[in-house]
């Protein structure tokens, strides 16, 4: 069900918090929510059924009643996951979320100094490639019961019952709507390659890691390794992140952006921001799965269990396409305006445990041409 009967209430409260950052939501008059069986149709639709619906009630109760109302969470995605936390915090007053943006190398050497000197902060993780396998190669992530999982394809469940994927990031072309009209938008990677392009593209650092929209493609077979060259040939400005380089594309600084990820129009429209993305990209996009875990010893280990339970509900899949990223549970939205997940072309990118290896191969080759 993709209950558009919520989707007004929704996009009000995404457009309301979509601009917070690391801080925390601020944290409401606490009052008592009511049990599943006062919801109503709609409400226990949002919830994910009667059954699920009680069964976060119970885990809402047993946290609040141990003392558990914050959640401290390590993870990049703090300002795309502000407005889920906003309905989650409505939806569970008693309880706030302080999202630590934190990641790579920072993210790894904290977790692993709490696990070793038991002085534990974090509760739960919003991870992706080396730091999804990190914590699930260092036993750094608890088993927790999520109901609403069994429903979840098993390649977002790539540790068993300690990390889910509730929701995936698509990598594609993105443009200045100002500066370009669709029509002429490329939407292969030969119109892209054209030397119309040069000087008016722009990547992040391909030294500091590989674009996996271009490397996913080169691992499929749709690319030779040669392409690099091409791209090379455009003369692209190079930006030190994808922040970096979607900021670059908002101001004109270049029309086109190779690899940035697919944001929502309400995000956009906060800064009224003139960029569109080419997620029907012919040739095929590359994603980046987000997973959600309770961190083993976590002080709120209740209330983590809670979130991570909530992130697979009709009511935060809602949200998550406003935020203009794909929800992973059957039957999720699509991101507004654009095309319905089964309908996108992906370039598939390396199996969980091999993700180390194949970001080691693709970081070497783009070094090769671009060094």
């Amino acid at each position: 069900m993709k209950l558009r009967h919520t989707a007004a209430a929704l996009a009000g409260i995404a457009v309301l918090a979509i601009t917070a950052c690391s801080s925390p939501a601020p944290s409401p008059t606490p009052t008592a929510a009511p049990v599943a069986s006062d919801y109503d149709d709609a409400t226990l639709a949002a919830l994910g059924g009667d059954a699920n619906a009680a069964y976060l009630d119970g885990l809402y109760a047993e946290a609040v009643a141990a003392g558990q109302k914050t959640i401290t969470v390590y993870g990049i995605t703090a300002t795309s996951s502000a407005s889920l936390y906003a309905a989650f915090s409505a939806r569970y007053p008693d309880i706030t979320v302080n999202h630590v943006t934190i990641f790579g190398a920072e993210l790894q050497s904290k977790i692993a100094a709490e696990q070793a000197t038991g002085q534990y902060t974090v509760d739960n993780v919003s991870v992706s490639g080396a730091d999804a396998v990190f914590v699930s190669d260092n036993d750094y992530v608890e088993e927790i019961d999520v109901p609403a999982a069994e429903a979840l394809d098993e390649r977002y469940k790539p540790a068993g019952e300690t990390l889910f994927g509730g929701n995936t990031y698509l990598y594609t072309l993105s443009y200045n709507t100002d500066l370009m009209d669709e029509a002429d938008v490329p939407t292969t990677f030969e119109e892209l390659a054209d030397s119309e392009w040069k000087g008016k593209i722009g990547m992040y650092d391909p030294l500091a890691g590989p674009t996996g929209f271009i490397a996913a493609a080169i691992d499929d077979g749709k690319l030779k390794e040669s392409y690099l060259d091409d791209i090379k040939d455009l003369d692209p400005v190079i930006f030190p992140s994808e922040r970096d380089l979607f900021t670059a594309v908002s101001t004109g600084q270049v029309q086109m952006g190779l690899g940035n990820y697919v944001r929502g129009q309400a995000f956009l429209d906060v800064d009224s921001l003139p960029v569109a993305f080419v997620a029907g990209f012919e040739d095929g996009v590359s994603d980046g799965v987000f997973y959600r875990g309770t961190v083993k010893n976590a002080p709120n280990e209740l209330a983590s269990n809670l979130l991570v339970n909530w992130w697979l509900t009709p009511e935060a899949q809602e949200l998550i396409s406003i935020q203009g990223q794909y929800g992973l549970m059957p039957d999720a939205p699509a991101v507004p305006g654009q095309p319905e997940l089964a309908d996108v072309t992906f370039n598939p990118g390396p199996e969980f445990e091999e993700y180390g290896d194949y970001t080691a191969k693709y970081l070497a080759m783009f070094k090769k041409y671009f060094s």
